[in-house]
């Protein structure tokens, strides 16, 4: 009984299976003759007709004719054979070829891919014929109407064009050749050859129609605009060199010659059609003549400027001169009493000299002037230049007399600076002497010589017939550096030989107890009287007696520094 049960079960599967195989079938070829019913109606509506009553001939005719072919071979061939193929599909599936009409299903899906973009590049092929023969049409009724208005304009304004009249209506006349040739082959059919002649047309009259725009103010700029603007320099040259007016280079009735003969030339070149050889041409002419004005303005700006700047140079020049000669005179005065290091005369005689080859030229210019031989731009080209160089000359008087003239000023306060050094040595040596001592330090008694001769040197430098006041300012810091140096040594001298003497004055009272302080006593006395060290003489005598009192050297050296301080604040009271 199961097994029975099982083979219902698996039939009926098996069956259920078969129909939806089926079913899906029958769905996917009802949908495929569909689009085939849909491509058979479009190919109906497919109006070859209309292009044929267009008339072609030549290649027009021939790509109809391939597409008429297309079109058949769609339409008797390929939709039936998709017809046919559709319904053996049917047939597999009710006979249970499921592969092979699934195969054959997506064949046809492809074939009909196929038939629908060749349908779609007929009509576009129809299309572009249509397009063509409408385009072409427009074109010959289009260009028909521009070469009437071209011939118009000729005729009308033929003054405008100058001597390019006749090869503008010899363009004309051949395109005009050109476009009967092209009408006759877009009223024959023919448009692919048609539409090579179009091309060309198309350029051809875009070129003439540039040229006719382009000519009328190139002519005119040559016939009226150039020749009024020579004319006027002319005049202008003639007017300038009336009133004595002088150029650079003597080129200006040669310019306008050669640029009458430039004129010429171009217009010329209007006669041979070569437009843009006369538009640049024109704009090569334009910049010469501009050049011309550009000349003559600048030599009358140029006088403005002179007549206006040759009074002012002429008393900056005497001005500078006057002060380079009180500055030499200055300066030979104090070259008797101080040495001058920086150059002060010679860069003086250097100024005078350039100021005599300013002078020279200012008096060329004012005699070419006076002379009425004057080329005033190079004249105020002078007077800037000349004007630079006095202001730069200026300014280097200025330097060298400031630097010269806190000279006596200098060697006055050197002058107190050393009897200050000399008052403060002698001060130090009587310092020295008031402490009534046994002998002074050898290194400090060389430093104090050295200091007493740099003050010797200063003394002697100082009062020689020429100073030099670099080298005495030079010394000056030195001593003042040398002078400081010996105070802190005479300083350091007077502490360690005063306290050395308190302390050994203190120890007696621990020297008959405290045979250390009897023997620091003896050593401490001999550094002071014999040897004359001060300092060790008072380290000694302090150590020993430190070490029986202790802070009694402390004690001592508070006291001995109050009393400094106190001595010095009624000094300066």
């Amino acid at each position: 009984m199961q097994v029975a049960i099982g083979i219902v079960v698996v039939a009926i599967v098996i069956y259920a299976a078969v129909k939806g195989f089926q079913f899906y079938i029958d769905k996917q070829v009802r949908q495929l003759t569909e689009r085939q019913q849909a491509l058979v109606k479009q190919s109906q509506t497919t109006d070859f007709e209309k292009i044929e009553q267009l008339g072609l001939t030549g290649g027009s005719l021939a790509k109809l004719e391939a597409l008429q072919s297309a079109g058949q071979e769609v339409d008797n061939d390929q939709l039936p054979a998709v017809s046919k193929q559709l319904t053996a599909i049917t047939s597999q599936a009710r006979g249970i070829r499921f592969l092979d009409a699934q195969q054959n299903l997506k064949k046809v899906a492809a074939t009909l891919d196929t038939i629908e973009q060749r349908q779609a590049e007929i009509r576009q092929g129809l299309q572009a014929l249509d397009d063509a023969d409408a385009a072409h049409r427009q074109a010959v009724a289009s260009l028909e109407k521009k070469y009437q208005n071209i011939r118009k304009t000729l005729l009308s304004q033929n003054f405008s064009f100058g001597p390019s009249i006749d090869k503008l209506e010899d363009q004309l006349a051949n395109l005009e050749s050109d476009f009967d040739h092209f009408s006759e082959l877009a009223k024959a059919g023919d448009h692919d050859a048609a539409e090579k002649v179009l091309d060309q047309l198309h350029h051809d009259t875009g070129t003439l129609e540039m040229d006719i725009d382009r000519i009328p103010p190139i002519y005119k700029d040559l016939v009226s605009g150039f020749p009024d603007q020579l004319a006027e320099l002319a005049s202008g040259y003639q007017q300038l060199t009336a009133q004595h007016f002088h150029f650079e280079v003597e080129s200006i009735e040669p310019e306008i010659k050669a640029l009458q003969q430039a004129i010429d030339d171009n217009i010329a070149l209007l006669g041979d059609l070569k437009v843009t050889d006369a538009e640049n041409g024109n704009h090569a002419i334009e910049k010469r003549i501009d050049h011309l004005y550009d000349v003559m303005q600048a030599e009358i700006d140029a006088k403005a400027v002179v007549d206006q700047q040759q009074e002012e140079i002429s008393k900056f020049l005497t001005h500078a001169m006057n002060q380079n000669h009180r500055l030499q005179i200055e300066l030979d005065r104090l070259a008797q009493s101080y040495t001058l290091n920086n150059g002060e005369v010679e860069r003086t005689r250097e100024l005078n000299e350039q100021l005599k080859n300013i002078e020279a030229v200012y008096q060329a210019d004012v005699t070419a002037i006076t002379s009425k031989q004057a080329v005033f731009s190079e004249i105020a080209a002078h007077f800037a230049e000349q004007d630079e160089q006095l202001k730069g000359i200026e300014e280097e008087q200025v330097a060298i007399n400031k630097g010269v003239a806190s000279l006596t000023a200098e060697e006055s306060k050197a002058h107190e600076t050393l009897q200050r050094f000399d008052f403060e040595i002698h001060a130090i040596k009587r310092q020295v002497e008031n402490l009534n001592l046994p002998g002074l330090p050898k290194d400090y008694l060389d430093y104090f010589k050295v200091v007493a001769k740099e003050i010797e040197r200063l003394d002697h430098d100082i009062n020689k017939l020429v100073i030099n006041m670099d080298d005495i300012t030079k010394q000056l810091i030195v001593i003042q550096a040398d002078m400081a140096t010996l105070k802190e040594k005479t300083s350091d001298l007077t502490d360690a030989a005063v306290m050395a003497e308190q302390l050994l004055q203190y120890a007696n009272r621990y020297k008959t107890n405290h045979e250390e302080v009897q023997e620091a006593s003896v050593e401490a006395q001999r550094l002071f009287t014999e040897t004359h060290d001060y300092a060790r003489s008072l380290e000694v005598i302090a150590t020993a007696v430190d070490k029986v009192d202790p802070g009694s050297y402390k004690r001592i050296e508070d006291s001995y520094y109050a009393n400094k301080q106190a001595d010095k604040m009624n000094d300066e009271a």
